[in-house]
């Protein structure tokens, strides 16, 4: 990947290549590092990138409504992101304001595109992270891969989306001719950019 030489190029190829990999389904960006803050530390967990709204400067992913990260994120909304392309050699941290959607249209209009298979995620009849005597999935006996896709209609209860709105983007470029980084905020609705020392 060459060295860009504008501080705006950096950051929409940057926005861009999440794009692509949210559509493609595929690569190193469409599974991002999130962090909440939990009892008294940060909490991390790689989560599954669903969408990219770069005009809206939205991050999309989806969760089991019963998740402890779900309890993190309505004590403190605030949500953090990392993205690494060991290829590319591009680190991107991302900082925003989580929304939470439960059971509402948002919710329902992600549900409607998820077959079967996408819905076992949220099928378990325990939340995730309950303590069970054997190795086990939580999912109900009845549960086949092949079943009828309004079988699965009672796991909508438990399927939640998850939509953060950057506000602050830090970008790292190592290249073999000089590493880059820069820093953006948000402001007057309009991004501000800063070059800084990698």
């Amino acid at each position: 990947m060459n060295r860009f030489e504008e501080l705006d190029e950096m950051l929409h190829d940057c926005w861009h290549l999440l794009a692509k990999a949210a559509i493609k389904r595929k690569g190193d960006y469409q599974t991002p590092v999130i962090g909440t803050l939990g009892e008294g530390q940060a909490e991390l967990r790689t989560v599954v990138l669903r969408e990219v709204d770069m005009p809206g400067r939205k991050l999309i992913f989806f969760t089991d409504a019963r998740s402890a990260k779900t309890q993190e994120l309505e004590q403190s909304p605030r949500l953090s992101w990392l993205f690494w392309d060991a290829r590319k050699k591009v680190q991107m941290r991302m900082y925003g304001e989580a929304e939470c959607h439960r059971t509402d249209q948002v919710c329902r209009q992600y549900w409607e595109k998820l077959p079967v298979q996408g819905r076992k995620s949220y099928a378990s009849t325990l939340a995730p992270g309950s303590p069970v005597d054997t190795d086990m999935t939580g999912l109900p006996n009845h549960w086949s891969d092949n079943m009828q896709l309004e079988d699965t209609e009672y796991a909508f209860d438990h399927f939640m989306v998850v939509v953060c709105q950057v506000g602050q983007v830090e970008l790292l470029h190592l290249h073999q001719e000089g590493h880059q980084r820069a820093a953006y905020h948000w402001e007057n609705g309009g991004w501000d950019g800063q070059w800084v020392i990698p």
